[in-house]
This record gives C-alpha cells, sequence and structure tokens, in this order.
C-alpha cells in the first residue's frame, strides 16, 4: 500500500511540475529546470520541486535575501502529505503569494519541500523590506491559509544548497 500511495505522490509532483514549469519562471534567471527530488526524512517521505537550473545562477549577488514561507497542511493521509483537496487550496495559495511579490521586485522562485505535513515555499529576493512587507500583507488580509515567514541576508545562498547541491 505504501508504494501505491508513493507512486501517487510522484504523479501528483509531475503534474505539479508542469503546472510549476509553465507558470513560474524566475527573474533574472536561466531558463528554469525544476526537479523533483524524494526522500524519507524521520520516517515521513520529503518531496520537492526544486529548480536545478540555479546552480549555474550567475545573478544571485541581485536578489540576496532568503525568503521562506511554510504553512501546515490542513487535510493530510497518513503520510503527512496533502490531500487533493487541500493541493487545490495550496495552489491557490502559492498562486497569492507569486501575485504580493510579482509586482514588487526582482525574486527568484528556489522551489517548494513539502514533509511532515507543512508545505515550504523558497524565494530569494532583492529587498527585505519590500518582501517582508508584501508577505505580512498577505497574511494580515487572512485571505488565504494561515503561515509564517522569514525573510533574511544570505549572500552566499546557503539556504538553497541543501536543495542544489544534490546529485
Amino acid at each position: 500500500m505504501n508504494k501505491v500511495l508513493l507512486i501517487a505522490y510522484v504523479l501528483v509532483a509531475l503534474i505539479a511540475f508542469g503546472y510549476f514549469a509553465t507558470r513560474l519562471k524566475p527573474r533574472d534567471a536561466e531558463a528554469a529546470t525544476f526537479s523533483v527530488l524524494q526522500s524519507d526524512l524521520d520516517g515521513r517521505p520529503l518531496l520537492a520541486l526544486i529548480d536545478m537550473g540555479l546552480r549555474n545562477f550567475h545573478g544571485k549577488e541581485k536578489v540576496p535575501f532568503f525568503l521562506s514561507i511554510s504553512t501546515p497542511l490542513i487535510n493530510t493521509n497518513s503520510e503527512g502529505m496533502p490531500t487533493r483537496a487541500d493541493s487545490e487550496d495550496l495552489n491557490a495559495w502559492e498562486d497569492a503569494v507569486e501575485a504580493r511579490l510579482r509586482p514588487q521586485g526582482k525574486y527568484v522562485f528556489v522551489g517548494r519541500v513539502t514533509w511532515n505535513g507543512n508545505r515550504e515555499l523558497l524565494y530569494y529576493v532583492d529587498g527585505q523590506q519590500w518582501a517582508s512587507g508584501a508577505i505580512k500583507s498577505l497574511s494580515e488580509a487572512h485571505s488565504t491559509r494561515p503561515f509564517a515567514f522569514i525573510c533574511e541576508r544570505d549572500e552566499a545562498w546557503q539556504h538553497a544548497r541543501i536543495w542544489l547541491d544534490r546529485k
């Protein structure tokens, strides 16, 4: 049964990959090359959709602030992964996040990670103030699901290395 669930997750991830590959294009970056990464961490499946094209991104100095936005999953299966209904809600939330970031400044979408009942969106942005303000205003509007975020200087892209340095 676990293999069936894992296959289902992979299919959902591939569908999401197609959706995001056509929808999300990093600014000032080479062509996006999203990869689906699967792992098991502390006995729970981990699924990440990461733009591996950013390994060779030469504009990192233009977007020196790491932005992480995390939300708990509302409906999960026994593996801590989203149900189909929650996946649709997550897509709407991710669209709302993108809509807040898009007109504000330069940003690069690194990817998203789903693990242990949480979804995390990973970005690098060119300004801490505008990014924090845009995401805070989305949170205060209570128009989407609850979430938390951090935005901090990371000129060396250390936070992204855990994903981009994978073989």
